[in-house]
């Protein structure tokens, strides 16, 4: 027989601490990608922020993703809202299609070409960004399953 909580629609106590949890490691997962990035931008600050160079575009697109994932883990660690995860789950799909794009350079010059990170060694920094991202895509993805019940929507 299924609780008030679960004919609600909500999970019980145990499936709530298993739920946060996911959360936490979800968060923590997006803190983590939030920090790669603002490790990168540092280390193309160099070259990208040197007199003389105009194209700061790397540096920039750095700092947006940084901030896009620090702030997401914060709202992970606070808020357990189902929206809230459909809305991180569409954006870590934007976020690695843009990736491959600009990868491959469909988009403009190939990702891997700019000058900037021409240094650095890239397909280390793309599988552990993208593995990270793909791990946060699937968590998200089941704290999204309306199946496993929210405590809010």
């Amino acid at each position: 027989m299924a609780t008030a909580s679960q004919q609600r629609g909500q999970a019980s106590p145990p499936a709530m601490h298993h739920r946060r949890s996911i959360r936490i490691t979800a968060a923590a997962l997006s803190a983590f990608v939030g920090v790669l990035y603002l490790v990168l931008m540092f280390l193309v600050a160099r070259v990208q922020l040197a007199p003389g160079v105009t194209d700061n575009r790397t540096y920039v697109g750095y700092l947006v993703l940084a901030i896009a994932y620090l702030l997401g883990a914060g709202i992970l660690f606070a808020v357990d809202r189902r929206i809230l995860h459909i809305l991180g789950a569409g954006v870590q799909v934007v976020v690695i299609v843009l990736f491959v794009l600009f990868g491959i350079g469909l988009l403009g010059p190939g990702v891997f070409e700019q000058r900037a990170i021409s240094h650095l060694p890239l397909g280390l920094w793309a599988a552990v960004i993208t593995a990270a991202q793909i791990s946060l895509l699937a968590l998200l993805a089941y704290l999204a399953d309306e199946s496993r019940g929210t405590p809010g929507q």
